[in-house]
């Protein structure tokens, strides 16, 4: 009986270590020589263990940028794309290097594809690797240093390197630097990477070298081309939800309306000092009646509400209000603020939907308080702006908030969990942020860092929607950055099409799974009406979408109790056991039972 015992004991044993899988890749980077960056090429290893959701890292040596960061993202995207529950398993990650390398983000594609092929328990070709960073929706985005990365794989025996899509051109001289400004969310300025008109083609450049060079987008693209096959038909359509179309057209009909209004006001007083003013009204007026005919209520929201800064403006100016009407409207200001704050935060969060609507709302309320406050030190022409935009601010949230609905997948926005991804978002931001300045010292960001410090002090008040939101705001500025660092002018269209296409596949993914993500579509509508008349500005919206598109990774969905079942693998392995120790037990038995015989017959 002991050996049948000892045999269960040994095949339970077994089955953990049975159920373990490993995998490797060859991981490209670059390391800082005397002369300026260099290519090279590390060991990327993989155990994935039954466990309890946890990530290990180990870099020999340490990497210049914390890896940590995108090594934890990476495999929360690489689950994502699965719908895998990855709670079940710990996760090994091991980085070999001969040298100190630059990692962190751009190691981001190839964690994500190792993850996905031991997952999926699929076979990776060795001859291929790849670079890029790992984006909301599974998107791969931009990185630095791919020239160096592709001499590396020719020293080192590769094939094919794949690079991510609209990196295929690049500037020759990548110290540059010529800048140009990007509008920003808020109507800030940020300079961004400049431009300069020789480019070269990697793809050509790759075929002299004897290295095949394939832009990819997304990693189902990764997928294809190191196993030959697709995990799904990722073309989605983008059908727009119903109730986010009747929302946004009565948001933008009441902007629009408000517009309307206020202009037949302004017509009632001599405005020949404010003729410029006034036609860049009707400049926006006719950019938001031209948008509404293209079925892009988004779109013309935004251009009334501008329109409506200036005419509340104007009306001010006009009127020539007394410090005591500037007061009563500033008292208007903070009644409202007070009224739709404690309302919001009442309401419960139940959808990404709802979460969006929250963080929102609640930035357009904080922006009407600090105009307000720069409008009640004095009475001067900037200062009546100031109380302008903080009005219409205050009209535009209590609109969007009507798109609380509690309509989609329903989420677990507890606190815990709110602050968690706050805290990821940033630390995610920061490092994109400093891989950014890596490459480019030179540039100036100091939108993006205020941006970041910004969701910093959200942190700190508990604000844990409002953090998450500037935080993935801040991180799409710094990936915008690395998209146009080195590309021509005249191939920024490229570029943006590009851009729309992974955003607009990322977004319907989401309306697939049963999620609208209000403020990813928003921007995303935004990039392509921008995309003839602003192209850099477009880039921007296009990466704020991206970035939007897929908050729920952060989250647990609500679902019904799942039915109990097992892992048929171990299931196996412990029949099989049994019935060894079954059969050693009866072996054992009869054996014995021969002994007692003999016994006793002699």
């Amino acid at each position: 009986m002991k050996w049948g015992f000892l045999a269960l004991f040994l095949v339970i044993l077994i089955v953990p270590s049975v159920s373990a899988k490993e995998g490797h890749i060859k991981l490209l980077a670059v390391r800082e020589t005397g002369d300026g960056y260099e290519g090279s090429i590390a060991d990327l290893y993989l155990e994935i263990q039954k466990g309890t959701g946890r990530v290990f890292l180990d870099t020999f040596p340490l990497t210049k940028v914390d890896t940590q960061i995108s090594t934890r993202f990476a495999k929360d995207m690489a689950c994502a794309y699965l719908d895998r529950d990855c709670l079940e398993y710990d996760f090994i990650y091991t980085i070999k290097a001969d040298s100190p390398i630059i990692a962190g983000p751009s190691a981001g594609g190839a964690i994500a594809i190792l993850t996905v092929a031991l997952l999926e328990d699929l076979e990776l070709d060795e001859e291929i690797s790849i670079t890029g960073t790992i984006n909301s929706g599974g998107i791969i985005g931009p990185v630095g240093g791919i020239k160096e990365k592709i001499d590396a794989a020719n020293r080192n025996g590769l094939r094919k390197v794949l690079i991510p899509e609209g990196e295929r051109f690049i500037d020759k001289d990548t110290k540059i630097i010529e800048k140009i400004t990007v509008k920003g969310i808020k109507g800030s300025v940020y300079e961004n990477a400049s431009i300069m008109n020789k480019t070269l083609d990697l793809v050509e450049y790759g075929k002299k070298e004897g290295i095949e060079v394939v832009e990819v987008s997304d990693i189902n693209d990764v997928l294809f081309e190191f196993v030959g096959r697709r995990m799904e038909d990722m073309n989605y359509p983008l059908i727009i939800d119903d109730h986010y179309n009747h929302t946004m057209s009565s948001l933008s009909s009441r902007l629009c309306n408000r517009s309307s209004r206020l202009f037949s006001m302004v017509m009632m007083h001599d405005h020949s000092e404010y003729n410029e003013t006034v036609d860049s009204i009707l400049n926006l007026t006719s950019k938001a009646d031209s948008a509404t005919i293209k079925g892009m209520p988004y779109s013309a929201a935004s251009y009334c509400f501008g329109a409506n800064v200036k005419l509340t403006y104007l009306l001010l100016a006009l009127e020539n209000a007394s410090e005591e009407e500037i007061e009563g409207k500033i008292d208007i200001i903070s009644r409202n603020v007070a009224k739709l704050e404690r309302s919001i935060d009442k309401r419960e969060k139940e959808t990404v939907t709802d979460l969006e609507a929250y963080a929102i709302v609640k930035e357009r309320l904080i922006e009407a308080e600090d105009f307000k406050d720069e409008a009640s030190k004095n009475i001067t022409e900037k200062d009546v702006y100031s109380l302008a935009y903080s009005f219409e601010r205050v009209y535009s949230a209590f609109s969007w908030a009507n798109f609380f609905d509690h309509r989609g997948r329903k989420y677990d926005f507890n606190k815990e969990l709110l602050e968690s991804s706050c805290q990821k978002k940033i630390e995610e931001a920061e490092e994109r942020y400093h891989y950014v300045l890596l490459f480019y010292p030179a540039l100036s960001l100091e939108g993006t860092r205020k941006e970041i410090d910004y969701a910093y002090d959200d942190m700190r008040n508990s604000s844990y929607e409002l953090c998450l939101f500037k935080a993935t705001k801040a991180k799409a500025e710094s990936d915008v950055i690395l998209s146009v660092s080195g590309v021509g002018n005249d191939k920024i269209g490229a570029l943006l099409d590009k851009k729309l296409e992974v955003a607009r596949k990322s977004i319907a993914r989401q309306i697939n799974k049963g999620s609208f993500p209000v403020l990813a579509y928003s921007y995303y509508e935004y990039a392509n009406e921008l995309q003839k008349s602003d192209p850099y500005s477009a880039l921007l919206y296009s990466e704020y979408a991206l970035e939007l598109s897929d908050l729920s990774i952060y989250f647990k969905e609500i679902r019904r109790p799942p039915v109990i079942g097992f892992d048929f693998r171990s299931l196996v392995f412990l029949i099989i056991g049994m019935l060894v120790g079954y059969l050693l037990f009866r072996v054992g038995g009869e054996k014995k039972e021969t002994k007692r015989s003999k016994r006793r017959k002699s």
